[in-house]
């Protein structure tokens, strides 16, 4: 499966929900740089609330598109999209580890994204798809089915993959599969 065959969405959990992350899912959010995530509906409530949360970076479709991150937040910034009114609020997260994934958000101009916000009266979600930000759609693919399979993927991904290497016709055995040793005998 190519990387273009793949979405990539956000689950923000409320920590200690491995086995139920149905039940942890506070907002849904999407990656806008490797380390950073942008999501329109976290109230400060549920942060408080919640003990601790973490973001859960899930490549679409599930189990094929790539590992399911499970990654450390360093910091919220909360803002308005439409400050005067106070609506349309949003956070930016800050993680503590990069995601291996590509972002999902492409470029904006400022202009652009403002008239989409005030069209949209503040939805952040939407005014990025009107821009061609985001995938259209993209804020609802993380379904309570996705999230109810999320243990199992999560499980078999750490199970690790286990190669035996044939034994090699030399007797330095160690150096091949390491591939930190330096060649001294000739071929």
């Amino acid at each position: 499966m190519s990387s273009s065959d793949t979405r990539v969405v956000v689950s923000i959990q409320a920590s200690g929900f491995e086995d139920k992350p149905w039940e942890g899912h506070l907002a849904t959010g999407v990656l806008v740089r490797s380390d950073q995530v942008l999501v329109q509906s976290l109230s400060p409530e549920a942060i408080q609330e919640a003990e601790g949360i973490e973001v859960l970076v899930v490549p679409l479709p599930l189990g094929k598109g790539g590992r399911v991150e499970r990654l450390a937040v360093e910091r919220v910034q909360r803002a308005f999209t439409r400050p005067s009114k106070g609506t349309g609020e949003f956070a930016v997260i800050d993680l503590a580890n990069a995601s291996r994934h590509r972002p999902a958000v492409g470029p904006v101009v400022d202009v652009e994204l403002d008239a989409a916000l005030n069209q949209h009266d503040g939805d952040l979600w939407a005014a990025l798809e009107t821009v061609g930000a985001v995938e259209p759609g993209l804020r609802d693919a993380l379904t309570q089915t996705v999230l109810r399979e999320m243990p199992e993927v999560e499980r078999t991904q750490r199970k690790p993959r286990v190669h035996a290497a044939p034994p090699a016709n030399v007797d330095h055995v160690v150096c091949p599969p390491l591939d930190i040793c330096k060649t001294t005998r000739g071929t």
